[in-house]
């Protein structure tokens, strides 16, 4: 994922963000979060946290009341496994740098909101609908200049995406679904503190770029060159056509572990948190 497409992403968030809290100042939140990203995939089958990588993500939150609340989120998360780390002889790996675009739903246990007297803390859930927009590369050694470098591995069509026979190639803009639960902490009148672990389902099967069968290499390398070949087959063992490389029958998770501190616009009422009413009040 390039700079420009990621700076482009988020300051369409930041201005969809900005018009929206000018409406709602005094229900409405702005916070950033920093923390670690993973996936859970054909490379990375089952373990959690494993090679964990920076995210970091801006995000506004409007107050519904003091149970509910909206959040708009933009994310950028680096994800990252190899068989190698799993002792597994096909020999593939990948780096993949993420940028997700959320709509979230979040359910206080109990009321609260930030400056808070009554409720100073509160679990919560969270879930809702996301986008992500990815890339997978590659780590290539070159035999010649005894360089290493990644390869962007799409247009490598390493399961042979395109060519007659295979599959269409994969889109790197991605529907996925959000769920986690988060902890916050209101530290003073207008900041709280947040603590956050979320999931996301994605309904693709490439953001490790495996997720079917060989391809026939020849086919590959005459189509897409040797460093195609390479990635299409890196075990050296010459696996049959057609015999499985990924697993068809899951879909790739990946995951957000995130600090947040968020802070309440300027405004001169504040949610009533008596009974989790849908009222505002004048007196914090």
């Amino acid at each position: 994922m390039g700079r420009l497409k990621v700076g482009l992403a988020l300051l369409l968030l930041g201005a969809l963000l900005s018009g929206t809290v000018r409406v709602q100042a005094q229900r409405s939140e702005i916070g950033i979060g920093v923390g670690g990203a993973f996936y859970l995939g054909d490379i990375n089958p089952k373990k959690v946290f494993h090679d964990t990588r920076f995210s970091a993500g801006v995000f506004y939150r409007y107050n519904i009341d003091t149970r509910l609340a909206l959040r708009f989120a933009g994310t950028y998360g680096r994800i990252t496994a190899s068989d190698q780390s799993f002792d597994n002889p096909r020999n593939l790996n990948f780096r993949n740098d993420l940028v997700d675009i959320a709509a979230l739903l979040e359910i206080n246990f109990v009321n609260f909101f930030t400056g808070s007297r009554q409720h100073r803390f509160t679990p919560y859930l969270a879930l809702g609908a996301a986008i992500c927009f990815s890339n997978p590369y590659g780590r290539y050694y070159d035999p010649v200049s005894q360089d290493a470098r990644w390869v962007a591995l799409r247009p490598l069509h390493t399961e042979g995406q395109g060519l007659p026979g295979y599959k269409k190639e994969y889109s790197l803009a991605q529907f996925a679904l959000p769920f986690g639960i988060g902890f916050k902490v209101s530290i003073a009148k207008g900041v709280s503190l947040g603590l956050e672990w979320m999931m996301r389902l994605t309904f693709t099967d490439y953001l490790d770029d495996v997720g079917g069968d060989y391809a026939n290499v020849g086919d590959v390398r005459s189509n897409y060159g040797d460093i195609a070949a390479h990635f299409a087959d890196p075990s050296g063992l010459e696996h049959a056509i057609g015999s499985q490389r990924g697993d068809k029958n899951f879909f790739d998770w990946y995951s957000f572990a995130m600090v947040t501190v968020c802070v309440r616009l300027n405004g001169r009422e504040s949610l009533c948190p008596a009974y989790g009413q849908r009222q505002l009040k004048k007196r914090y």
